[in-house]
């Protein structure tokens, strides 16, 4: 009996004094931009797409967006806010009025985030077409450049809606940067 006790005590000795010398695992818990609420931030973003849907009518075929994107940390990791550019497509201009919300996070080393816009684009030409709505889903990889400079790589589907139903989809590469204004 005692022989068992003493190796008890040995064994939980032995396993407090190691467990202190333990390191947190970065893989969890940690955040995209070292802190929880990222705070005000300016993510520009040129997009690049291709057609899928009906490639025989305007507006259809290839899509050069430069969208700018003023942000605020909503939550943990969680941010939203309003974007506005210009679109160029085969058949003319529009210029997208949106929302922006991103879920940032950190696998291991890897600074990832999951973004969804929704809004309208509105027609510049004086046509009968009026607006679009748009919604936008994608993902995309950050790579830190300096202390409040980051750039970004996503990529995504772009959904145009129209009246009736009808919709123009685009498969976009999303290059950009993101700029933190108050990161300490």
């Amino acid at each position: 009996m005692k022989k068992v006790i003493s190796f008890s005590l040995l064994v939980f000795m032995a396993s407090s004094s190691l467990s202190y010398g333990q390191t947190k695992n970065s893989s969890t818990g940690s955040y995209a931009f070292g802190n929880s609420k990222p705070g005000l931030m300016n993510i520009t973003e040129l997009n690049f797409g291709i057609g899928l849907y009906r490639l025989e009518r305007d507006f259809s075929k290839r899509i050069f967006n430069l969208t700018s994107i003023c942000s605020i940390g909503l939550a943990r990791n969680f941010s939203g806010g309003i974007g506005v550019g210009v679109s160029l497509y085969d058949g003319g201009t529009l210029v997208p009025l949106f929302a922006d919300f991103r879920y940032f996070t950190k696998i291991r080393k890897a600074r990832i985030f999951i973004f969804g816009d929704g809004g309208i684009l509105l027609n510049s030409a004086n046509t009968t077409n009026g607006f679009k709505f748009l919604v936008s889903p994608g993902a995309g990889v950050i790579f830190p450049v300096g202390n409040k400079l980051s750039l970004s790589l996503g990529a995504g589907l772009v959904t145009q809606l129209m009246k009736g139903f009808d919709h123009d989809s685009f498969v976009i590469i999303k290059p950009g940067m993101i700029y933190l204004f108050n990161k300490n």
